[in-house]
């Protein structure tokens, strides 16, 4: 399975199929009928069968994709919910909200649980290790997120840092969407070129720039925290840049190569 996947199905990118409803008719067979399946999909067939010797463990995979989706789904009025009263939110009702969120964030990430565990089976080691980054990261980054009351966040509520972000949008857009279109990247993190990680490189520069300009530098730390631990698992590791200036960095990403949780 590629490590880049790994990564996109943590952020909800995973898509497995069209929608249809799995069958297991030609699970036990050597073939598997993928017609709907995504491209992501069909590379996680072969590298299951691959890796295992047979078509069980792709399904123990589709399963607990599933198995995901319905316990996310007994989160989606909290969810629907979230954007409106972000909007609706005042340093009043800050703690209120963070409170609910960050709780209600925090019961969906066990949601995974299975889906790291059936993917082990289809994944070598330095693909697991990868694995297990993503999947430690993203409890610290949501902690570092909700500190302080969401102070973080919050600040995007400031009318001149909101008016600011809103100028800079389309710079960032073009951004994302030069790094979609020049990045050409075929699914493994373990084989990015130099060109690609320089891609990478600018893309998180445009982003700290933009956000340094409208006194939001705090995001990228959010950015790094997530895509730093991976990054020095890839061929980028030298381009990776660090956050001189926060000492929790540094911390927290030894923390998710670790496995530690502090909260």
């Amino acid at each position: 399975m590629s490590k880049w996947s790994v990564i996109l199905l943590f952020i909800g990118l995973f898509v497995v199929s069209d929608g249809s409803p799995l069958s297991h008719e030609s699970s036990d067979s050597g073939e598997v009928d993928t017609t709907g399946y995504s491209s992501f999909t069909l590379n996680l067939q072969l590298k299951c069968k691959e890796n295992a010797g047979s078509n069980a463990a792709f399904w123990a995979v589709m399963e607990s994709v599933e198995k995901t989706s319905i316990c996310l789904s007994e989160f989606k009025t909290v969810s629907e919910n979230l954007k409106r009263d972000f909007n609706q939110m005042t340093n009043e009702t800050r703690t209120a909200f963070f409170t609910k969120y960050c709780s209600a964030a925090r019961s969906a990430l066990p949601c995974f649980d299975d889906v790291q565990a059936t993917l082990r089976t289809c994944l070598k080691e330095r693909g697991f290790k990868i694995l297990k980054v993503v999947y430690n990261v993203f409890p610290k980054a949501l902690n570092y997120v909700c500190k302080n009351d969401g102070e973080i966040i919050y600040k995007l509520k400031d009318p001149t840092r909101h008016d600011c972000l809103t100028q800079k949008f389309d710079q960032l857009s073009e951004c994302a969407r030069t790094v979609k279109r020049n990045l050409n990247f075929d699914g493994d993190i373990t084989e990015l070129t130099k060109d690609q990680c320089s891609i990478l490189t600018t893309y998180r520069q445009c982003l700290k720039d933009t956000m340094d300009t409208c006194d939001l530098s705090d995001i990228v730390s959010i950015y790094d925290m997530i895509m730093n631990p991976v990054l020095r698992l890839s061929p980028c590791a030298n381009n990776t840049e660090e956050q001189k200036d926060e000492s929790h960095q540094d911390n927290a990403n030894n923390d998710v190569l670790n496995g530690d949780e502090k909260v």
